[in-house]
């Protein structure tokens, strides 16, 4: 399946100043669909931002994953496994 903005991912935490956010993103897509490149098309116009972390809920398979978000030059999230954090 494709990102619904109608079901955008929810803040769930941040740190104080507005960096290091957490959010919470509960769908019906599996992974393969969610770790797409710019899966999550209006990233930025949520607030999301790049190292942010997003605890990822498929609820179709009832699997948990955690993920990290990059932005690119279009304001697109891309959600991957985190390698470090800031």
């Amino acid at each position: 399946m494709a990102y619904d903005a109608t079901n955008p991912p929810q803040l769930i935490a941040q740190g104080i100043g507005g960096k290091g956010k957490v959010w919470l993103y509960k769908h019906t897509d599996a992974e393969t669909a969610f770790d797409d490149t710019d899966y999550i098309t209006n990233a930025e116009a949520i607030g999301m931002t790049t190292g942010d972390v997003v605890h990822v809920i498929d609820s179709t398979n009832g699997l948990y994953t955690l993920a990290q978000v990059t932005l690119d030059a279009d304001g697109n999230g891309t959600l991957s496994a985190p390698t470090a954090f800031a």
